[in-house]
């Protein structure tokens, strides 16, 4: 399945409440019908306004409210908010095509990203404590508890209902660490606000993102992980074999991409013990690759790994040196005393030299402390405990496909931890993929064709495959339109149950119309 997202373009129009400059949502699609089976798109509108946040200062948060032609319900259209994957600051060019079901998508762009003549104030700071503040407030603004810089709330600017009270939160791919950790982080604020959270393959966990089992920019897996470990909720890898190659660095990196200089050492398995790396076979770990770092930041627990392994650790003579770099006499030590002529001198005893064991750490790799401050933002997994008690009626769902966007190991373990996490933190309510029939009837295809999980019920990791979508049916977007559709529709019904017969709410839009009455039955 293609894994692109489909992109809106950027063209500036016109608004119809506000002076902001808009983001015209123009559908795209992508792959042919024969390989894909996807729904044709209703033209799509949009407006865009900034939003008072101390996050960013001067002109606001850059937003994007993509509407859709008719409402989901009669009393008006629920509102997803999507945290974008990756690790830019513009989340404006993301779409997911929420307008299609009838929902009101808002998208917007970090402190410092966005476009040259529609942005966000204030610094990007990749995903840390200001981008967190940022996603609080958007949501805040789509739930109408505050208003644009122009003073106009959600209500005031898109030409229809809006069902504030049935708010989500859509964690696409990295966007999900984000969204982990501003739930969080401002639950007394958000708790009353979010409803729902629809996490795509989400590489929640320090080990996922970067990837560090095995991504797909890797030429390799890191087999040294034992496969169905995550599914127990801490990721087993054997770290006999990790080397630190000091004066090693990798070709065509991440960094590079950014424009970055490339930070000298590789960090592998050295599975020759030759302490030199060999791209082809052994399996390097992965690092941090914001911009303007001046060191490699790898996960905590690999950081720990290199400390408790003493890695670094050197073992020096203790020798006083003074402030010229030069080795200080030790005055108490006395001449041996003179013999008489022709008796013979005592050897002298070896004198036993000091020893003093110092850590050597790399100067370009963050320490364990450094690490740990780092992913601290932006790692969502510490946060499952707190948002399972402070959300006790959250619904949620985890879409993940055969094939993932991002990770490579078999047994998808970022996917099978975060579905056991929520259970055993006592969620309220979350699955694995939306129920067959939003699909079925959003792609006009037979419900078979999709997955069909029971909610809060344990799977069999060895298994996990079997409760993914399968490739090749329909697009992504597709399917996480119809995640978003049964989450408002189970939000609005209070319908929890499993399986459904068909969707709760049968929402057609003009180029997706209801399937014919069948014929009238012949009188016998």
């Amino acid at each position: 399945m293609l894994k692109r997202l489909a992109i809106a373009s950027l063209g500036i129009a016109s608004i119809l409440l506000t002076s902001m400059p808009a983001i015209s949502a123009v559908p795209s699609t992508e792959g042919p019908e024969a390989t894909l089976k996807a729904p044709k798109l209703v033209p799509e509108d949009s407006i865009s306004t900034w939003i008072p946040s101390e996050s960013a200062p001067g002109l606001g948060l850059a937003v994007n409210l993509v509407y859709p032609e008719k409402a989901r319900y009669p009393d008006g259209a629920p509102v997803a908010v999507v945290a974008p994957g990756g690790v830019t600051a513009d989340g404006l060019s993301f779409t997911m095509h929420a307008a299609q079901v009838g929902c009101i998508e808002v998208r917007f762009a970090f402190p410092g990203g966005g476009s040259s003549k529609f942005h966000s104030g204030g610094i990007y700071d990749y995903r840390g404590t200001q981008s967190q503040l940022a996603l609080k407030d958007v949501l805040l603004f789509a739930a109408g508890k505050i208003a644009d810089t122009k003073g106009h709330y959600i209500t005031d600017l898109v030409p229809m209902k809006v069902e504030k009270s049935n708010v989500g939160l859509v964690g696409w791919s990295n966007g999900g660490n984000v969204a982990m950790v501003t739930l969080g982080k401002y639950a007394d604020e958000l708790k009353s606000v979010v409803s729902w959270v629809l996490f795509y393959e989400s590489p929640i966990g320090n080990l996922f993102y970067p990837p560090n089992l095995g991504g797909i920019h890797d030429l390799l897996l890191n087999k040294h992980y034992r496969q169905g470990s995550a599914a127990t909720g801490s990721c087993n890898v054997d770290w006999k074999k990790l080397t630190w190659w000091q004066n090693g660095k990798r070709t065509g990196g991440e960094r590079k991409k950014l424009g970055e200089v490339e930070i000298p050492g590789v960090l592998y398995f050295d599975e020759n013990g030759n302490g030199v790396w060999d791209e082809s076979v052994e399996y390097a770990l992965n690092y941090a690759t914001d911009v303007g770092l001046e060191k490699q930041i790898y996960p905590p627990e690999v950081a720990i790994t290199l400390e408790t392994r003493h890695m670094f650790d050197k073992t020096v003579e203790d020798i006083p040196l003074d402030e010229e770099g030069n080795p200080i006499p030790d005055k108490k030590k006395k001449e041996p005393p003179k013999k008489k002529f022709l008796q013979k001198a005592e050897e002298p005893k070896p004198e036993k030299k000091k020893m003093k064991h110092i850590v050597d750490w790399p100067k370009n790799m963050a320490t364990v402390r450094e690490s740990e401050a780092y992913f601290q933002d932006r790692d969502g997994s510490a946060y499952y405990a707190k948002i399972a008690k402070e959300y006790p009626n959250l619904m949620i769902i985890i879409l993940a496909t055969v094939i993932d966007h991002l990770q490579k190991q078999p047994d998808h373990p970022h996917i099978a931890m975060q579905y056991n996490s929520w259970l055993l933190n006592k969620a309220h309510w979350v699955k694995i993929n939306p129920e067959g029939c939003y699909l079925a009837q959003i792609t006009g295809l037979n419900f078979e064709n999709f997955s069909n999980n029971r909610p809060n019920a344990s799977i069999d990791a060895s298994m996990i495959a079997t409760y993914l979508e399968q490739e090749g049916t329909t697009k992504d977007y597709v399917m996480a339109e119809g995640a978003v559709a049964e989450l408002a529709d189970r939000r609005r019904s209070k319908i929890s149950s499993f399986p459904l017969p068909a969707p709760i709410t049968l929402y057609y839009n003009r180029l997706n119309p209801p399937p014919p009455p069948p014929p009238p039955k012949k009188e016998e």
